[in-house]
């Protein structure tokens, strides 16, 4: 007889839900995280002496110019499947 790896349960035991509280200062504490994170590759990117916060209006003004281009795509795409649906 050879000797398996245990397998995971499929059925683990049932997590406690968290308060509305609880919920809220965890995605609170994941956006500081990742505002952290970010901020300090901005770092990285500009040095020491850069302008950090000239560096962060940059870098959003991109993201958000991304996103208006994805948002204009995804409306094309839209408005094209909804033509061809006889819509």
């Amino acid at each position: 007889m050879t000797d398996r790896p245990k397998q995971p349960d499929p059925d683990p035991a049932p997590r406690r839900r968290m308060t509305a509280e609880e919920g809220i200062a965890l995605w609170s504490d994941l956006m500081h995280t990742c505002e952290q994170f970010l901020l300090a590759g901005l770092r990285r990117k500009i040095g020491a002496d850069g302008d950090l916060d000239a560096a962060y209006r940059d870098w959003y003004a991109r993201r958000m110019e991304e996103h208006d281009q994805m948002m204009v795509r995804m409306l094309h795409e839209l408005d094209r499947r909804s033509h061809e649906h006889g819509a």
